[in-house]
């Protein structure tokens, strides 16, 4: 059986036309680093031509990851498929000040159409999933560096093994609760929805399975895309067409739900002390996939 996850590092996005997160690029090389425990597994990184280097010699060089499971492909950003409707409808001074890359967000679908599809399964997944913000210490495996935060115990081939007999048919996908006070996202408008709910937001860091229907997803989300941006102008995230998407064909895929991001870790006095009881952490999805 062959595996594939895509994934990116782009550290250098923050205060640009593209918009993303400050000061990432450690995080995010550790993480990934994290996630190379799953060894049955092949991983394409896509990233900037400045980055390539760097990253070569941290994965290749110093923690000695075999070429033949790591590679790493530079893409321009300004090559994404349908550049011209993003930018047409991108409000350029909100990206600049925020912290999300559309064009990330977008190619997590249309990367997948670059690659030969000659795996069994695939999924994406964010370089930077494992991180202490959202794992707990128990999850983190202590050695006294910057390096901690972001190295867990998770990500194994158990954890791969795993996750594929939950992919099983159809694609795996991981939704939050979007109601009452676990409001996350409001969403795409119902006028598109067969079946409207907002009950659920699914999140973008994990999905996928078998090939054949993440083809089928890729090509929902394309369509999707073109229609729903052409008509209202203004661009969504890749997050809120998963939902939609979700909404319209929930028998195309394993769901996995959570309620809130916090942990026992990073639960302040400002919450009820049954907090966690009554709310389900995304980390939990995790260990469920581990067991």
């Amino acid at each position: 059986m062959k595996i594939l996850f895509l994934t990116c590092i782009y550290g250098n996005l923050y205060g640009s036309e593209f918009g993303g997160r400050p000061s990432r690029f450690e995080q995010y090389k550790f993480s990934l680093l994290s996630l190379l425990r799953m060894s049955d597994a092949d991983f394409v990184c896509y990233t900037s031509f400045e980055e390539k280097k760097v990253l070569e010699d941290f994965f290749y060089n110093q923690n000695k990851i075999p070429k033949n499971r790591l590679e790493f492909v530079v893409f321009d950003l300004k090559s994404t498929k349908h550049f011209d409707v993003i930018s047409k409808f991108k409000d350029v001074e909100s990206v600049i000040n925020g912290d999300r890359c559309f064009e990330i967000q977008y190619n997590k679908f249309f990367w997948f159409l670059q690659n030969k599809f000659d795996y069994d399964y695939c999924f994406w997944i964010d370089a930077g999933i494992s991180h202490t913000g959202i794992l707990p210490d128990k999850h983190l495996i202590n050695n006294h560096s910057y390096q901690r935060y972001f190295n867990s115990n998770l990500f194994d081939n158990k954890f791969l093994s795993n996750l594929i007999d939950k992919s099983k048919d159809k694609l795996f996908l991981i939704g939050k609760s979007n109601i009452g006070s676990n409001y996350w996202s409001n969403t795409i408008p119902s006028k598109f929805y067969k079946n409207y709910d907002s009950s659920l937001h699914i999140i973008g860091g994990l999905f996928g399975g078998k090939q054949e229907r993440l083809k089928e997803l890729v090509t929902e989300f394309e369509r999707l895309f073109l229609v729903v941006t052409n008509a209202e102008h203004k661009l969504y995230s890749e997050e809120q067409f998963m939902s939609l998407i979700f909404s319209d064909n929930n028998n195309l895929f394993n769901l996995h739900s959570f309620d809130v991001w916090l942990h026992e870790d990073n639960l302040t006095s400002d919450y009820p002390i049954n907090y966690l009881e009554l709310n389900k952490s995304f980390y939990k999805i995790l260990e469920e996939i581990k067991q």
